[in-house]
């Protein structure tokens, strides 16, 4: 985990996070060359029936990079719109043996290799010491708590709004399950009264790269259709996908337990998911940047 303790960061107070998927290798393209990126497959489609064979889905096929830039964008114009923001990208090194380099650090380097795409037409410029990286993310619920916790280690505070910058298609995960699993809004119908805690900036790629449809597929498989029985990301299918990815269980012993962090806040990190690996957080007003925890009446 980063930290920047030489930097008053105490007016920061919304988290931008930008959800990486693939690792920026460098070159002198500055990523707009496929081969300066190290891409990989997301899903893994089951049998639809017992004589079906299962089949791969790779949403992150030849083309698709770009989306991967448009996402650094993104993020960098929220950015820049808000002087109380801080900008983490998050991924961890997913693509071990063939690199070391985490996707966080990846994305944080082609931000800088561009001058933070300083080009765009932005209200402000980008203050570089407001951009830093998550490196240990495995998922999207993993983007989101190590984000959050990377938030209070780099600021010394937790944020009290959060927005998401990812892929269109994912935006009913976040909203429908991350969000309330780790206590930014509650679950059902009040969710409505705390939307401005919480916001997804969401980017697909072009249809003609990889089509909605089969986006849409994949997500309600093996995606939020995963999540929404499993959401603290405990079970066997969403297990066996950090673990391609690199994440061993018991890692987050190493990387958190020494910060210093809120009693529930670790408690959040090693939570089992409750009976049937599928109760919510029973926690979740408790931690520190709770929907409870602020005045969440009134609009930023």
């Amino acid at each position: 985990m980063v930290s920047n303790p030489d930097a008053d960061f105490a007016i920061c107070n919304h988290l931008i996070i930008v959800c990486c998927h693939a690792i920026y290798t460098g070159g002198s393209h500055l990523g707009a060359s496929e081969d300066e990126w190290l891409v990989g497959p997301e899903y893994v489609c089951r049998k639809t029936t017992p004589d079906a064979p299962s089949r791969l889905i790779e949403p992150f096929q030849k083309g698709e990079t770009p989306t991967f830039i448009d996402h650094v964008k993104a993020g960098l114009k929220a950015l820049a719109k808000d002087p109380h923001g801080l900008l983490v990208f998050s991924g961890g090194p997913t693509k071990k043996p063939r690199t070391e380099l985490s996707e966080g650090q990846s994305y944080l380097n082609l931000a800088r290799d561009n001058g933070y795409f300083q080009e765009m037409p932005t209200p402000a410029s980008i203050d570089p010491s407001r951009v830093t990286a998550e490196t240990n993310a495995t998922d999207s619920y993993q983007n989101l708590l190590f984000s959050l916790i990377q938030f209070r280690v780099y600021t010394g505070v937790y944020p009290q709004r959060v927005t998401v910058v990812t892929h269109e298609f994912k935006r009913a995960r976040f909203m429908q399950c991350h969000f309330p699993a780790v206590g930014l809004v509650p679950v059902g119908l009040e969710q409505e009264d705390h939307a401005h805690k919480v916001a997804v900036i969401g980017i697909n790629p072009p249809e003609e790269i990889t089509p909605a449809e089969t986006l849409t597929r994949g997500e309600a498989m093996n995606g939020i259709g995963l999540w929404r029985e499993d959401l603290y990301g405990v079970d066997p299918d969403l297990v066996g996908k950090r673990v391609k990815r690199g994440w061993s269980p018991g890692m987050e012993n190493d990387i958190f337990f020494h910060l210093g962090l809120e009693n529930v806040v670790l408690h959040l990190i090693r939570y089992d998911g409750g009976d049937h690996c599928n109760k919510w957080f029973p926690k979740r007003e408790s931690l520190p940047w709770s929907y409870t925890r602020h005045d969440t009446t009134k609009r930023p």
